[in-house]
């Protein structure tokens, strides 16, 4: 009797706790089917972008060779400049359903998706269910995370690595098991074998995490510390290592002297060097990541929810629990801002922290609004000074097809009605009764926020995917809305760095049907020659190499300003007949006027027109032995 008196009364407690399970539930299933509608809608559209990557997955299950030593040619002859591990999932894609836009793009679209799974999980362990939901739906529509996620990039890979490595070092310190760490430093490891020091980004965060939270004596601590260092460094570091001690296996490193230089040099200490390539329309100054271009592609997300969602979290003291997300995205701010190589890839790895204080934010500021005195005019400011932040992000593309002027209006709206609603609670605070009294927070004012935030970033990424870009970045696969550069116009012959990215991207201005025509006569035309052709630049040579799966020749180092095949060898591969074609931006007479000079001086014929080939963009030539 008394249990069943017991299990009545605890009857509707179960229900209601079945009722609040149910709701969050769906709310998951919701947030899942969006963030998959944003990440898969029309997947295959569009150019398949920049090749190198794809060339290099396309060859990972060529030969055992070519799937231990990653390489842009299917004679394995350069390394690539990065470790295998995106290659191999890439590449099993590729093997599965053939080189099409799918193929490439469906690993980054799957990871995405399950990144945004994953960072509900986390959320909800450190800061509730109504938090973790939250995260997940910002992220599911922040710009940058469902941009990154539609295509051939190794971000969203790199960012679910380091999810789960972050989900076993919070198992850790909640349950006070060492062994998560050890299975956190191995995940560590390999989130450096999918995009090296990027993978890296969180572990500031999981040091301080397991500092905070230390439960075990020092002497223990410190012997646990080093497990998870060696453990990390034997999962990260055992394919260089093999690399380097077979170096007989392939000829040469992309961009390097060696696998330790492609690691070091090239991926590491070349980018806060002099060597500058990409971003040249961004902000040169610490701040590039929230002015210019990434203002509506990035700064939206981040200005001012996770501003509010740091507030909020200093308020509880709980930075036990927030050192994870804000020592991510501090390390990602004191590293990618002074970095000469300015790249949109850099935050997009940023993206759980950004989208975890901002759900985080919104969720305890709707709790604790009753209980906040001076700080809620102050979050009140903050979410003022935001949405003036979004008038400008919008006003930069109020030029551009879409809603954006309406939506400058509503940054300014938004931010002037959140001005005097600040200032009418400090005057009711200071002059009780002067205009009126002042009453408990509703919970319309976070929720407001909130909204705003979620739908704005929506409506860029909504635009991004409905509305992509047909220029050079759209092409490449950055399909994000188009914002006028920051930086004065200068002719591309005087600008380094935009000559780099002129001749990075001129294969993906001439159109597939163009070169597939040029490529057909090649191959029918190219005898026994040890080469397809040999390209000015990498880019060129790997979009060759993708479409024909045969040997080509790259002549120059489009990043490094440095000839890859110096000319003595190319007259002897001419010579032997290997070397037949050359296909080549015009842009190069300014990058290395002696090889160009050389090409247009051992030209029989300039096949350019008769491919319909963009003559202002790539050349094609055929050699005279």
């Amino acid at each position: 009797m008394q249990l069943a008196a017991n299990i009545a009364d605890r009857t509707p407690w179960l229900a209601a706790r079945l009722a609040v399970v149910r709701r969050s539930h769906a709310a998951l299933a919701a947030i899942i089917a969006l963030a998959s509608a944003m990440r898969l809608y029309d997947l295959g559209h569009g150019h398949p972008g920049l090749a190198i990557y794809s060339a290099i997955s396309k060859n990972a299950y060529t030969s055992f060779d070519n799937w231990l030593y990653p390489s842009v040619f299917v004679d394995g002859s350069f390394l690539a400049d990065k470790p295998p591990v995106f290659f191999w999932i890439q590449g099993a894609f590729i093997a599965v359903l053939g080189p099409s836009n799918i193929a490439l793009r469906l690993p980054a679209a799957l990871t995405g998706i399950a990144s945004v799974i994953l960072l509900f999980v986390i959320v909800r362990r450190l800061h509730g269910t109504r938090a973790g939901l939250a995260s997940a739906l910002v992220m599911a529509t922040m710009p940058m995370d469902a941009n990154f996620s539609r295509g051939v990039f190794l971000e969203p890979v790199t960012t679910l690595t380091m999810l789960v490595a972050a989900y076993f070092v919070v198992r850790a310190v909640q349950e006070r098991r060492e062994g998560f760490f050890y299975v956190a430093s191995a995940v560590v490891g390999l989130a450096f074998m999918v995009k090296l020091w990027q993978g890296l980004l969180p572990v500031p965060a999981f040091a301080l995490m397991a500092l905070f939270h230390r439960w075990t004596p020092w002497p223990r601590f410190v012997r646990t510390a080093a497990v998870c260092t060696a453990i990390a460094l034997a999962s990260g570091l055992w394919w260089p290592t093999m690399v380097w001690l077979t170096a007989g296996s392939y000829d040469a490193v992309m961009h390097s002297s060696s696998v330790w230089d492609m690691i070091f040099g090239w991926n590491l200490l070349d980018r806060f060097g002099g060597l500058e390539y990409g971003g040249t329309s961004y902000r040169q100054d610490p701040l590039w990541f929230v002015t210019g271009p990434l203002g509506v592609f990035f700064g939206i997300a981040l200005i001012p929810g996770a501003l509010i969602g740091i507030a909020m979290l200093a308020r509880r003291r709980a930075l036990g629990q927030a050192v994870l997300w804000l020592a991510w995205l501090g390390v990602a701010v004191a590293g990618f801002g002074p970095t000469s190589v300015k790249l949109a890839s850099y935050w997009a790895s940023v993206t759980p922290a950004v989208a975890a204080l901002s759900g985080v934010g919104f969720v305890f500021m709707a709790e604790d609004r009753s209980r906040m005195k001076w700080l809620w005019p102050l979050l009140l400011l903050i979410a003022a000074v935001g949405f003036v932040y979004y008038a400008y992000a919008f006003g930069l593309a109020r030029t551009t097809e879409g809603p954006f002027a309406l939506s400058e209006f509503v940054g300014l709206l938004l931010a002037l009605g959140f001005v005097i609603f600040a200032g009418t609670v400090v005057i009711q605070t200071v002059f009780p009764g002067f205009i009126g009294k002042r009453e408990a927070p509703s919970l319309f004012v976070p929720a407001a926020i909130w909204v705003a935030i979620v739908l704005l970033n929506a409506q860029v990424a909504a635009v991004n995917i409905l509305a992509p870009r047909t220029d050079t970045l759209g092409r490449i696969g950055f399909d994000m809305i188009t914002v006028p550069s920051s930086e004065p116009e200068r002719p591309i012959q005087t600008s380094r760095p935009r000559l780099r990215g002129a001749v990075i991207t001129a294969i993906v201005r001439v159109e597939p049907e163009n070169l597939d025509a040029a490529l057909e006569y090649i191959q029918q035309n190219r005898g026994d020659s040890r080469y397809v052709l040999a390209a000015d630049s990498y880019n060129t040579a790997a979009r060759v190499a993708l479409l024909t799966g045969k040997p080509v020749l790259p002549l120059y180092s489009e990043y490094q300003d440095t000839r890859v095949t110096d000319i003595d060898t190319l007259d002897a591969l001419v010579h032997e007949g290997d070397v037949r074609f050359v296909l080549t931006s015009p842009l190069m007479q300014y990058m290395d006027r002696v090889l160009f000079s050389w090409m247009l001086g051992h030209a029989a014929e300039d096949l350019t027109n008769r491919f319909g080939l963009p003559r202002d963009e790539m050349r094609l030539l055929r050699i005279a032995r």
